[in-house]
């Protein structure tokens, strides 16, 4: 019998995608039994984060992705799921449209401990087996073997944009792109 493709479930607000995004989702490709990854936007944060438009976050993210090939898929199936967007709904729907995969939620170290704030976190649990990847300055937590990606933050990254300054070494090519052409972040 053949064994069922296991399909890793990357989601986040990508507000931009970063070097560690694409390191994430390299590794994830390169080192676990993961055949694919689907990259998933959130289309508007439960935890009422403030974020750039969903199209241009998902332009973004095909962007930055786009260089690890075929096996990345960047999805944009939040946006006909009801808003806010909770993991939950999103694997019910992942699920519901691809039966015949195994879906692997991967998470950061930080996740965990927010687990208790999340929707019927439980039920995401069965729906996907949780794959927790370290963060540098991340608390402790159950990590897979494996390691700890570098603390790069979406909220420092938009500050500098801002003040003009250049994140070329910590936003792929692509999106930065994306980002001087929409003039996201005050970018210049």
């Amino acid at each position: 019998m053949e064994a069922r493709r296991q399909v890793a479930v990357f989601g986040g607000s990508f507000d931009p995608p970063h070097c560690a995004h694409v390191m994430v989702v390299s590794y994830v490709l390169a080192c676990t039994e993961c055949d694919e990854v689907w990259v998933v936007p959130v289309a508007e944060h439960a935890f009422d984060k403030q974020s750039a438009r969903f199209e241009a976050r998902l332009a973004m993210c095909r962007a930055a992705f786009a260089p690890l090939g075929e096996r990345v898929r960047v999805l944009d199936v939040e946006a006909r799921l009801p808003w806010p967007s909770y993991t939950v709904q999103t694997l019910r729907e992942l699920r519901a449209a691809r039966p015949d995969v195994d879906l692997v939620l991967v998470m950061g170290s930080d996740i965990p401990a927010e687990a208790a704030r999340w929707k019927a976190f439980d039920e995401v649990a069965r729906l996907a087996r949780i794959l927790v990847v370290g963060r540098e300055g991340a608390p402790a937590a159950e990590v897979v073997a494996g390691p700890r990606f570098p603390e790069v933050s979406s909220t420092a990254i938009r500050e500098a944009l801002a003040g003009g300054r250049d994140v070329s070494a910590l936003v792929p090519r692509g999106a930065l792109e994306v980002i001087r052409k929409e003039g996201l972040y005050g970018a210049r």
